[in-house]
């Protein structure tokens, strides 16, 4: 036999595939960033509509807070009827006074608070009040600021409707 004589062929080394790049992606990232960039911006919108909704409340308070300044019992209560226009319809609440003011009032906030005090807040309107007795009447209008605004989403009407 003969001996063949192994020669070696000239092959080219071996070439590996490059590597698989991130783009174009695949649909499902696409969906995936979308989704992200959806919710941010929804988060974003409603951030920023709950913060104008909450603008009229948060000036009120910042008016009839304590630390900020003596109110007189007056201008509290004037301040309350500006921020309860900010959130109520102006037809419903601005032909009340007195003892229907009072009684709005009290059931925006389920406590009698107001009608208890009338004569007091109807004193306050002509006659200087004690600084006891003016910071009492001002604490019943922070705390109404603060507890009834803004209105829930589903009041009772006066027919027991919804």
């Amino acid at each position: 036999m003969q001996k063949s004589s192994s020669t070696p062929l000239p092959l080219l080394d071996v070439h590996l595939p490059d590597a698989p790049s991130w783009l174009p992606l695949a649909w499902g990232w696409w969906a995936v960033g979308s989704g992200i960039v959806l919710i941010v911006l929804i988060s974003a919108l409603r951030l920023r509509w709950k913060r104008k909704k909450l603008a009229p409340k948060k000036a009120a308070l910042r008016l009839l807070d304590p630390s900020f300044g003596s109110q007189s019992p007056s201008s509290a209560m004037e301040l309350v009827r500006q921020a309860a226009f900010c959130y109520f319809p102006r037809n419903e609440i601005a032909h009340l006074t007195g003892k229907d003011w009072y009684a709005f009032l009290d059931e925006q906030i389920g406590r009698n608070v107001f009608m208890v005090n009338e004569a007091q807040w109807q004193q306050a309107l002509y006659k200087k009040q004690t600084s006891e007795q003016a910071s009492a009447l001002v604490d019943n209008c922070y705390q109404w600021v603060n507890e009834a605004l803004p209105p829930a989403k589903r009041r009772k009407e006066k027919g027991g409707k919804h």
